[in-house]
């Protein structure tokens, strides 16, 4: 019962930050957006031309009433028609998810594979050329700014080599350099994370224990230290996934990926409201869905770690 109160207390957090995300961005909006420019010719146009438009998407009336109006929407399941596409926004943003989801997953791939790894090496052969190097990896992947990376990637694997397609979504190859560019700075904080917590756990006494016991290093290493380790790792997972979700807005305007965060920019400068507030709330869903997931992992990865912990 004890756990099951914890996912419904996590739902019921989820739903609230979700709530203040989408109304923070609501009024924002409409403070400072101007879609009836956006919809109408720079020239020869009037101010009751200005007020048609208005009243056609709504957004003439008080924004307090307006409010009201999305509210009672939104519990519908409602969120507003596009004004600058056909059909609700909810639909249009539901399109792009799966590409996002697919760079999103790739990229947290690469951060996982590479970090994990080079932080276990640079943990067990701590003061070595591979731990200087791996630290190294994790500086560079911390200090360089993804979209900065992935123009590199793009000028030299695909425009000068050729290796890979410059942009777009077709195939494996289209996906690689996205991805690296995406993962490679959460794998440097996996990386120091998985290496701390590593040198850490091998010092303890049940380490010591287990190896007086006669298992073998790898047995060791990957069944009684890896897994305490993963503590730290799972915790900032979740965070992590936030700044995938986040980057990927950039990383699919550079390499011209048709997903969720490119149809977000697109939105935001032509101010097309519903349909980032219906972005907006789907990356809010899904980043308090991968925290709820990863506090929920922590029974698995510890089970001496209780639901009142987390």
């Amino acid at each position: 019962m004890q756990f099951i109160s914890l996912v419904l207390i996590r739902l019921i957090q989820t739903i609230f930050v979700i709530w203040v995300v989408v109304s923070i961005v609501f009024v924002v909006a409409r403070i400072f957006g101007n879609p009836e420019a956006a919809l109408l010719p720079p020239f020869d146009t009037t101010e009751a031309d200005y007020e048609k438009v208005r009243e056609r998407l709504g957004i003439d009336k008080p924004l307090y009433t307006q409010y009201g109006i999305f509210l009672s929407d939104a519990v519908q399941g409602d969120l507003g028609y596009s004004f600058i596409r056909a059909g609700a926004a909810i639909d249009i943003v539901a399109d792009k998810i799966l590409p996002t989801v697919k760079l999103t997953a790739a990229g947290l791939v690469v951060a996982i594979g590479l970090g994990i790894p080079l932080g276990i090496l640079a943990a067990l052969t701590r003061g070595s050329a591979y731990d200087w190097l791996a630290r190294l990896i994790a500086v560079f992947g911390q200090a360089t700014p993804s979209f900065w990376l992935g123009l590199m990637l793009i000028f030299f694997l695909a425009v000068r080599v050729d290796w890979f397609p410059t942009a777009g979504a077709e195939g494996f190859r289209a996906l690689v350099l996205p991805a690296v560019s995406l993962g490679l700075l959460s794998a440097a904080g996996f990386m120091r994370l998985t290496r701390s917590g590593m040198i850490d756990v091998m010092n303890t006494d049940f380490i010591r224990t287990a190896r007086a016991k006669g298992l073998n290093e790898r047995t060791v290493i990957v069944r009684h230290a890896l897994r305490h380790a993963m503590i730290p790792v799972a915790t900032i997972l979740g965070l992590e996934l936030g700044t995938l979700i986040a980057g990927s807005v950039i990383i699919e305007v550079v390499f011209s990926w048709p997903g969720l965060g490119r149809l977000m920019i697109e939105s935001i400068l032509k101010d097309d409201f519903p349909t980032v507030q219906a972005g907006v709330a789907v990356i809010a869903l899904s980043i308090a869905m991968g925290n709820l997931l990863v506090d929920i992992s922590y029974r698995f990865i510890d089970p001496r770690i209780q639901a009142a912990e987390l």
